[in-house]
């Protein structure tokens, strides 16, 4: 019985972690309200391997954007993990914006802050979030990404 409970405990704790609200990330945000949601499960870089969508924020050089992003469920460990907000062409360089530790906050957590959009990006850029938990017993990395469309 033991052995089952830290299996699920081991299900739990990797299962899913990082949702982006504003601008919308790439596919849909379904079970989001509930930890652990599908959604937010995307451990592959730049994307998750979600392929670039119909739904484009417009943004230009200088902007101010609001960020908003869902820590869905909570991979603190006695160790501060961060979550980047980068910007830049999928398959190149993406410049980081702003960090924001985690400081340990409940999952479901909403963080958002602003940043501004600089110059010299693509027409075709992304807005990428990452959550880097810094914990041995997580993914090392959770993505998500929006679309741009930088004028």
């Amino acid at each position: 019985m033991l052995s089952f409970a830290v299996f699920a405990g081991v299900l739990a704790v990797t299962y899913s972690h990082l949702c982006l609200f504003s601008p919308p990330q790439r596919g849909t945000v379904d079970g989001i309200n509930k930890a652990g949601s599908a959604d937010c499960l995307l451990l592959s870089g730049p994307c998750g391997g979600r392929p670039r969508g119909s739904m484009v924020t417009k943004v230009t050089a200088g902007q101010k954007l609001r960020v908003t992003f869902q820590k869905n469920l909570d991979h603190w460990d006695h160790t501060h993990g961060d979550f980047k907000i980068k910007i830049g062409e999928e398959t190149g360089h993406l410049q980081t914006l702003s960090t924001i530790r985690d400081n340990g906050e409940p999952s479901l957590y909403v963080y958002s802050t602003e940043v501004t959009v600089p110059n010299g990006l693509p027409a075709q850029s992304i807005l990428q979030v990452t959550y880097e938990t810094k914990n041995s017993a997580a993914p090392a990395v959770f993505y998500q990404c929006s679309d741009l469309m930088v004028e």
